[in-house]
């Protein structure tokens, strides 16, 4: 009867931190969908005429190649 208790608790303990996977596919989305709306939000607060300039700069300081 202890030896089931004490299983179950383990079970139990090993369970509460898990997440299902996700996909890497998923993730770079988020990630681009991410780097895209913060890199907006940069050009939009710099204003004037270079908006485009300070968006592709943003994106490229991420990793990201602007053609």
């Amino acid at each position: 009867m202890e030896f089931r208790l004490l299983f179950g608790a383990v079970f139990l303990a090993s369970c509460v931190g898990w997440q299902p996977p996700v996909s890497y596919e998923l993730q770079s989305q988020r990630n681009f969908d991410r780097d895209l709306y913060e890199c907006g939000c940069e050009a939009t607060v710099a204003g004037g005429e270079n908006k485009q300039q300070v968006f592709d700069d943003c994106m490229k300081a991420r990793g990201y190649q602007v053609t």
